[in-house]
C-alpha cells in the first residue's frame, strides 16, 4: 500500500475511535488482525469481540481526548505513528487516578494488508498530570 492509502485507512480508524463507533473500528481491521496493546493484562487480541471489549474499556478510561500528531514514518505496508494525547482519566486508566487530566505519548505501529489494518501495536508512555 502507498503511504496515502495507509493514511486513509488509519484516518478512518482514528475517526471511528473518536466517534466511539465500534462497528466502524472493527471494519478497518482485517479478519485475522492482531491487536497488541503493550502493557495490557492480555496484550495480543485476535478475537473481534475481545477487541470490541478493549475499545469499550478505553472509551470509559480515556475521556475528553485531544490528540496532537507528532510524526509518521512509512515502510512497505506499515507505518509508525506518534502522537501526544491529553485526556481526562476515567475508571481503570493505567497509571493515574480517575478524574485527573493527563498527557502522554502514544505510539502506533500498524501493518496493512488488502486495504485494512492487519496488526496494530500500541505503546503508551507514562501519564503526566496537566495543570488546570
Amino acid at each position: 500500500m502507498t503511504p496515502e492509502e495507509m493514511d486513509k485507512v488509519l484516518g478512518a480508524h482514528f475517526a471511528a475511535e473518536a466517534a466511539h463507533d465500534l462497528d466502524a473500528i472493527l471494519a478497518t481491521l482485517s479478519d485475522d488482525v492482531v491487536h497488541d496493546a503493550v502493557g495490557f493484562p492480555v496484550e495480543k487480541l485476535r478475537d473481534p469481540e475481545a477487541i470490541r471489549a478493549r475499545y469499550e474499556f478505553l472509551f470509559t478510561a480515556m475521556l475528553d481526548e485531544r490528540i496532537e500528531p507528532v510524526s509518521r514514518r512509512y515502510g512497505d505496508d506499515f507505518l509508525v505513528d506518534e502522537c501526544q494525547v491529553t485526556c481526562l482519566t476515567g475508571e481503570g486508566f493505567p497509571g493515574a487516578p480517575a478524574g485527573q487530566r493527563v498527557t502522554f505519548r502514544l505510539l502506533h505501529v500498524c501493518e496493512f494488508r488488502d486495504g485494512r489494518i492487519s496488526r496494530e501495536n500500541v505503546w503508551q508512555g507514562p501519564p503526566v498530570p496537566v495543570g488546570e
